[in-house]
């Protein structure tokens, strides 16, 4: 037994509500970028000028229905100069398998990161080597400081924000836009694009 055919006027319905969605995705794309960057934009003015970092999400009745909140970046060691981080190894730990040679000597990942995590922790692109003989003299050092070549301490992530919805919250804005009252924050969504014919 085969299935019921689709009637006609049912798939031109379906395949207009698949436009209209896909054009909808897409503009709400562009525009969710674009406000993302300016929210974060704003947040960062704020919080270095009164050190506000969360804002409330309020609807036009008065429904709070969400916070804004703003999300530190984080920094740490970045391998810069692969080159020069695989010769300071190398030079270092003279006796340890932890580069390789092919056309570039490179740190074996695991000690690479093993190193970073170091740095990390110190705040700054050093490390404390226990033991190590200068091939100068001979002498064991203890303890030695070594200032990493090829490694800088700069942000690994960016600063962002996280939207929290308050309970009821998005049944709340799904409804205030329903109901046109969000008109004004997504009218961008249904408005005509530049360079589209009238």
């Amino acid at each position: 037994m085969t299935a019921p055919e689709q009637s006609a006027e049912s798939l031109r319905d379906l395949a207009v509500e698949a436009a209209a969605l896909k054009l909808l995705a897409e503009r709400v794309a562009v525009a969710r970028k674009d406000v993302q960057a300016r929210t974060q934009r704003a947040l960062d003015a704020a919080a270095e000028r009164d050190g506000v970092e969360r804002v409330a999400a309020t609807l036009p009745g008065g429904e709070t229905v969400a916070t804004i909140s703003l999300r530190k970046g984080e920094t740490g060691p970045v391998v810069v100069d692969e080159d020069a981080f695989a010769r300071w190894v190398r030079q270092t730990f003279p006796d340890e398998q932890w580069t390789e040679t092919a056309i570039v000597r490179r740190v074996r990942p695991w000690k690479a990161a093993e190193l970073l995590a170091e740095m990390a922790a110190a705040g700054a692109a050093r490390v404390a080597v226990a033991e190590q003989v200068d091939e100068k003299t001979g002498e064991v050092v203890a303890d030695a400081v070594h200032d990493v070549p090829g490694v800088a301490i700069k942000p690994t992530r960016a600063r962002t924000h996280a939207v929290t919805w308050r309970k009821g919250g998005k049944d709340a804005t799904a409804e205030a836009w329903r109901t046109g009252a969000l008109a004004g924050q997504l009218a961008a969504l249904t408005a005509r694009e530049e360079g589209t014919a009238a």
